[in-house]
């Protein structure tokens, strides 16, 4: 929430959220070879389960590489450019925000982030903390948050379909153990327990 005495500029407009999220849907069904959340039953679990830790691996790589970019734009912008609604711009919660700034400036999400009543104090404050300074946090910002906000909605939507694709190959007449399921699909065997767990007890509340 903005803060009195600080000067905010105006709000950055960013990208469709909407929109990303509903490209991502749209990509990870062309990689399943599907059209529709429903064809999913009509193909094999064992294709698919490979099909969908591919989708993770390469969402996890982007998250990997541009998370940090768009935490750090954050900051910067947070201490040093102050603007109003940046969680907004970045497609996070203002407690997604939050967490972003501490990881990004203390190291752990979930530090209390120190903070100033002027712009001059918030500017001091991030340099007693060691915030990087950008030259144009506005475009890092503005290109690493939707490729961030693309990779993590095909992570979710993969990760839904695995969950059932994981039941399905350890139940009949299948009864893959984890980890044949680990192996088949490249995975290490504590995340399919760990999916497997989930999947059960979402299909059995």
């Amino acid at each position: 929430m903005p803060q009195a005495g600080i000067k905010y500029g105006a709000q950055i407009p960013g990208p469709d959220y909407d929109q990303i999220a509903e490209d991502a849907e749209k990509a990870v069904h062309k990689a399943l070879g599907v059209i529709r959340t429903e064809d999913l039953l009509s193909r094999r679990p064992e294709d698919l389960v490979k099909k969908t830790a591919e989708i993770i691996r390469q969402a996890d790589a982007q998250i990997a590489v541009h998370l940090t970019e768009r935490d750090e734009a954050l900051a910067h912008l947070r201490y040093y450019e102050p603007h109003r609604r940046l969680h907004r711009t970045a497609g996070l919660s203002p407690i997604g925000f939050r967490n972003a700034v501490a990881r990004a400036v203390l190291g752990d999400q979930k530090a209390n982030l120190p903070d100033a009543t002027s712009n001059e104090g918030l500017a001091q404050v991030a340099q007693e903390l060691g915030v990087k300074r950008l030259d144009d946090a506005r475009a890092q910002l503005l290109e690493a948050a939707p490729i961030v906000a693309g990779a993590q909605n095909c992570r979710e939507i993969a990760m839904r379909y695995m969950q059932q694709v994981i039941l399905a190959l350890s139940e009949p007449p299948y009864s893959w153990s984890p980890q044949e399921i680990a192996d088949h699909a490249g995975m290490p065997r504590d995340t399919v327990y760990s999916i497997r767990r989930v999947a059960r007890k979402r299909r059995d509340s």
